[in-house]
């Protein structure tokens, strides 16, 4: 697995992890199925104009063509993954698994023809979650700064502190099945 650093933020809140990641991101790239959601809305005022919604239900091939070509017209070296959580996605039938298999197959097309050379993520389940399984994937060094507490949201909308160990006994988990999946 690649380096995969866990910050926990000062603050409690989401917002100000917001705003951290969008700030030392040279792009913030959220991938949604919703992006009226309140996280979607702070996610593109943080970003500003270093924001880039990709909708999830978009071929990857397409998507794969709009991120290399932003991230070249901008010259990206540091990606934001954002998105919408895993109790936005459940509500469609949509798992982690399926939404890492998605950001895998989009952001590998991308990093093969203009590599990446940090992603950065505020560590939620969902998106957030995938793009830090991808990037261990890939061997792209990773930072993950959630809540202070690392507090996450599940599918059932509860925030619950997760112990750092078991953050990366997952994301490992889901860079197995993955690997598996693509061999």
């Amino acid at each position: 697995m690649s380096d995969l650093i866990i910050n926990e933020h000062k603050s409690a809140s989401y917002a100000p992890r917001t705003y951290h990641n969008a700030s030392v991101a040279d792009l913030t790239l959220a991938v949604a199925i919703d992006f009226n959601t309140a996280g979607e809305k702070l996610t593109h005022k943080a970003a500003g104009e270093k924001y880039l919604p990709i909708w999830y239900y978009t071929t990857s091939l397409l998507a794969s063509r709009e991120i290399y070509s932003t991230c070249k017209r901008l010259n990206v070296k540091t990606l934001n993954i954002a998105g919408n959580g895993i109790y936005t996605f459940f509500d469609q039938g949509i798992d982690q698994v399926e939404i890492n298999q998605k950001l895998y197959e989009i952001l590998s097309l991308v990093h093969k023809h203009w590599p990446i050379e940090h992603i950065v993520s505020g560590g939620q389940t969902g998106v957030d979650t995938a793009g830090a399984v991808v990037a261990c994937t890939l061997g792209i060094p990773c930072t993950l700064t959630l809540p202070k507490g690392l507090k996450m949201r599940f599918a059932d909308g509860l925030d619950v502190s997760v112990p750092e160990e078991q953050i990366r006994a997952d994301i490992n988990g889901f860079v197995k099945r993955l690997l598996g999946d693509n061999v």
